[in-house]
This record gives structure tokens, sequence and C-alpha cells, in this order.
């Protein structure tokens, strides 16, 4: 399909079911009753629009994604090991083929779609079938056929669209707390009182029950690394190329760990394989010279998902469960085969104790702190308000909080958002730190005391060999390749319409050139480098300006300080 067509109709697919939620949703408002048949209405309209986008989300997919769609008697011509995969599964569980694409992008990724396990759809990319051998390409098809199989495409539509049901219910009621009428003085203000209520209350349901949906999918996640191991009768297949995907290690040169501690430029540290935003740190191979997996070297770089309270707070929020984990899984079930598990973390933790010490809970907490530093005085200023609210209602009484008049309240809240200004203005600094010096992508992976707000500043230098998400046409991010390894490198600038220039202009030309990257390297669930300045071999410099853009929140929050103080003098 033409590539404007493509982003033409994927965004007017969003902006019509956008629009078509707010009219129903206005109309609901303005024109009917606040009482359970409007809520009825807006439940029951909330899960028509799950099921039908669950109808047209496959072929918008292929709408949005470069996808060179292969016939199967060509696609076992080329790859007959993958069809021997394909074959095995298909004949066992008696299914119809699955239909075959291959996207040419450098990213390693794989993933599956579709409506039911009749009419999947499976893609690989070209950096999967380039950076793993013939057997963990094997385990990564047979981890996709193991979500068509289990017909995951039906399940997690059902399990996350009851969390979106506890969304509307939410929605409803904050509304309903603003515009319902026909109520005098006090019954009005219990009505209020009341919707607000179940308001917070549905949206903590549908805030679990997201993470429970969130968990399903990560045991999902392992029902289809098991359904790997069986195909292949050897977990270790999926496990080494779980490595090579996750952590983008492409050659440690014969470094060691201990080498680069004492070294002055160490690192001091959907239904896809990974989820998208995971993805995003698909990677290579982490080997020696001589082509020989370093134990050293991936238990550095697993440390962090094994050690670091980072690593649970993002596993919490992620589907798919991080890569150390699903290996730890796999080499259990390595005895089930009686074959000797390939990777090893047994010596992660000494790693860890010699970069962070016992305990990394005093950096956890700091990087909270900073991280969270403007939501915690808004909650702060938020609690004490509504302790206020009670007794202004004369629910019960507080010693000096009742004494409190309504204008010195709204006084307060200027010098409330005075201080998130300032705690904005900290988190930034601590955030983007300076100091930037040559690294590699193997210095970077194995710092183990990493995390989204604790960064490195660092220049790296490489080829960009693929976009952030593999063949999608918008992906404003790009995939990067130094000789140690690859890393994906988040280049987004925070604003919509920046981001979206970027991705049509400028994205596209930029992979398959050499570059050099000045920025911050990051870790969430997945590693990645946020950039400052991208120079081309040819001359030309692109600025990334998300620090700048950051400190426009600080400036709104000045300005709603200064209005509130405003109406508070006059």
């Amino acid at each position: 399909m033409n590539l404007k067509l493509s982003m033409v109709s994927i965004l007017a697919l969003t902006f019509l079911f956008g629009l078509i939620y707010a009219i129903v949703f206005a109309i609901t408002i303005w024109f009917l009753p606040f009482n359970w048949i409007s809520l009825v209405i807006m439940v029951g309209f909330s899960l028509g629009m799950i099921l039908i986008q669950y109808a047209i989300s496959p072929y918008i997919l292929q709408m949005v994604y470069r996808i060179d769609w292969i016939p199967y008697e060509q696609y076992k011509m080329r790859y007959p090991h993958l069809t021997e995969v394909l074959d095995k599964v298909v004949g066992i569980n008696n299914i119809d083929m699955p239909r075959l694409g291959i996207i040419h992008d450098g990213n390693p990724n794989a993933f599956t779609f579709g409506h039911t396990k009749n009419s999947a759809r499976v893609i690989l990319t070209d950096g999967i079938l380039e950076f793993l051998n013939e057997k963990e390409q094997q385990a990564v098809l047979a981890h996709e056929l193991g979500h068509v199989v289990h017909q995951d495409f039906i399940l997690m539509t059902l399990v996350f669209a009851i969390p979106m049901v506890f969304l509307t219910i939410a929605r409803w009621a904050y509304y309903a707390s603003i515009f319902s009428g026909g109520r005098r003085g006090e019954e009005q203000a219990y009505w209020r009182l009341a919707m607000i209520a179940i308001a917070i209350l549905s949206f903590i349901f549908y805030y679990v029950g997201f993470l429970i949906s969130l968990f399903v999918s990560r045991v999902r996640e392992y029902y289809a690394d098991e359904h790997s191991a069986e195909v292949l009768e050897n977990p270790n297949a999926l496990s080494t190329g779980l490595v090579k995907i996750a952590y983008g290690l492409l050659s440690d040169q014969g470094v060691t760990i201990k080498e680069r501690n004492k070294s002055k430029v160490r690192g001091v540290k959907g239904l896809g394989i990974f989820d998208p935003n995971m993805a995003r740190s698909l990677a290579m191979q982490s080997m020696t010279a001589k082509g020989i997996y370093s134990r050293e070297t991936i238990e550095g770089a697993a440390a962090w998902d094994l050690y670091n309270p980072w690593a649970r707070f993002y596993q919490l929020r992620s589907s798919h469960p991080l890569p150390a984990r699903r290996i730890q899984r796999l080499n259990e079930q390595c005895e089930q085969y009686n074959i000797e598990p390939e990777i090893d973390f047994s010596n992660a933790r000494k790693i860890k104790e010699e970069q962070a010490g016992k305990s990394m809970i005093g950096e956890f907490l700091t990087d909270v702190l900073f991280k969270y530093l403007p939501l915690f005085i808004f909650l702060g200023f938020g609690v004490f308000t509504i302790i206020w609210l009670f007794s202004y209602l004369d629910f019960y009484s507080l010693p000096l909080i009742s004494d409190i008049t309504s204008s010195q309240l709204l006084f307060l809240w200027a010098i409330a958002f005075y201080l998130m200004a300032f705690g904005y203005i900290i988190k930034i600094q601590f955030a983007y730190r300076s100091g930037f010096e040559p690294r590699t992508v193997l210095n970077l992976i194995t710092n183990v005391k990493v995390s989204p707000v604790r960064c490195i500043p660092a220049v790296i230098e490489g080829q960009i060999i693929g976009k952030g998400a593999p063949g999608y046409y918008l992906s404003d991010d790009l995939y990067f390749k130094d000789e140690t390894g690859l890393l994906y490198i988040d280049y987004r600038f925070g604003l919509g319409i920046a981001d979206l220039i970027w991705a049509i202009r400028r994205a596209d030309r930029m992979v398959g050139q050499w570059v050099r990257i000045k920025g911050w390297f990051r870790r969430g669930p997945i590693p990645y480098f946020q950039v400052k300045i991208i120079e081309t071999a040819s001359g030309r410099i692109f600025k990334n300006y998300r620090k700048q853009l950051s400190y426009i929140w600080a400036v709104l929050l000045f300005i709603v300080g200064i209005i509130l103080l405003l109406v508070w003098i006059f």
C-alpha cells in the first residue's frame, strides 16, 4: 500500500474513533439523565468499540507496517528450517497455515496477530534472520506459533476489556459529579461526593484490573515459551535467542567486566517476542571474538533484570516478563529434556554487588523521589484539600485545618504550584546530567545502577540499521549498531507534531547512515539511548530538544501559580 495512503488511513481511523467516542459521551452527558440507563449505554458502547477494534485491528496493522507477504511454497524454499516448525505445529494442532511475512528491517523482532488460530499472521524481521542461528530462529517462530495455538488474540482482548469497563464507569461518574443537576443544597453536595467516590473507586479497580491483565499477559508469554521448548524439545534454543534479542551485546572483544571496572571509560553504571515498548531493545549476539558466549558479559547484562528494584517496578507494568526471568523459567524446563542449561546467572549477584553493593534500595528511593517529586507535592496538597473539604462539610473537625478559609486554601494552592514548578526543574537537572564520554553498547548495557532517571551521559558511534518499531511507517525512533552490539535510540521530542514530522521526513532516511550520537543512556524495561545530538558522516546535525521542552511544564506550573495568587489577591 502507498505510504502516504497508509499514514492518512491510520490517522483518519484514530481521529474517527476518538470523535465517535467524544460525540456519544457528549450526547449521554447533555441529553440523558445520569442514571443507570446512561451508564449501561456508555458501558455497552465501550464494549462495542473494543469489538470493532478487535475486528479491524489486523487490517490496520497490515496497512501501517511494511510487510513483505511470502506464499508458503516460496517461504519453504527460502527458509526450509522454519517451515519444519510450521508444518509440525500446524499438523499437530490441526490449524490452518498462518499467513507468513517478513519486515525488511535490521531491528530483530517477531510478532503475530489475527482474529483466531485459523486466521493468524506471523511476522519475522530481517534482524531475526540475520542475527540468530537457525535453531534460535525456529525457537522464536515456535514461540509466536504458541500464541496462535493458544488463541491469545481472543483471550487477551477479553482480559483487557474488563478494566476498560471500570474506566468507563469512572469517567461517567466523574462527569455526573460535574454536570448532573436537579438537586439542591446539601443533597447536591452529597450527590457530588458520592459520584467522586465512585469515580475514584472505579479508577482504582480499573488500574488493579489493568495490572491483573498484564499479569495474565506475562503468564501467556511463559506458556508460549513452553510451547517453543516443546516443539524443539530444547529450551536452550529460545534462551540463547533471548540473550541475543534482549541485551544487544555483539561482542565483548575479550574484555571482562573486571577489566572494564578498572577502566576510566567503563559503564559506571501486542503479542510480539517482546511487548512494543520492550521490543525496542531487541538485539543480537553476546559472544567473544571466537564466537563463544561470555558468561560474565551475559550475567552483567542480566543483573539489572534480576536485582535492580526498577526491574520489579517495570515488570508489574509490562505485558512481557523481563528476559532474565524468562530464561530462568526456560532453564527449569531443561530438566524435562535431560539437558544442561546453556545460560547460567549464578554469578549475576556477585557482579551486581561489585557495582552497586549489597542493596540498591537507596538509589531506587532517590530515583523515585526525583522522578515523581512534582507529583508527590501535588498529592500532598490534594490529600490536605480532601481533609479540609470533609472538615468544611462538617463530617468531622480537625484543629487548625477546620480554621482555614477557602481563600487561604487558594493561597496554599498557589504556593503548591510554585513548589511543583521548582520540583520539576530539580527533576530535569537530576535526569539530564552532563559529562559526556565515548562509550560502547557493551559499556552501557552491563551497567546495573542505571535507571530511567539515573542516566549515563555518553557519546556512541556506529550505524543506524533500522527503526525502533521495525516496518512501522510512523516510527520516529531508530535502531543503532556499533562494534559491540545494538541499541534502541529514542528520538522523541515529547511533542506529537514534531515526532510525526521527524517520522515522516527523516527517520527512514537515517537507516543505513553512519552516525555519532550524543545523549543519555537509560534503562526501563529495556535499555535505550535518549538523543541530544545526532551527527551523520556527511556532516548533517540533528538536534533534539526534549530536555528544553521539559521546562515548558515548569513554566506552565509557574503561570498557574501566578494566576491563583492574583485571584487570591483580588
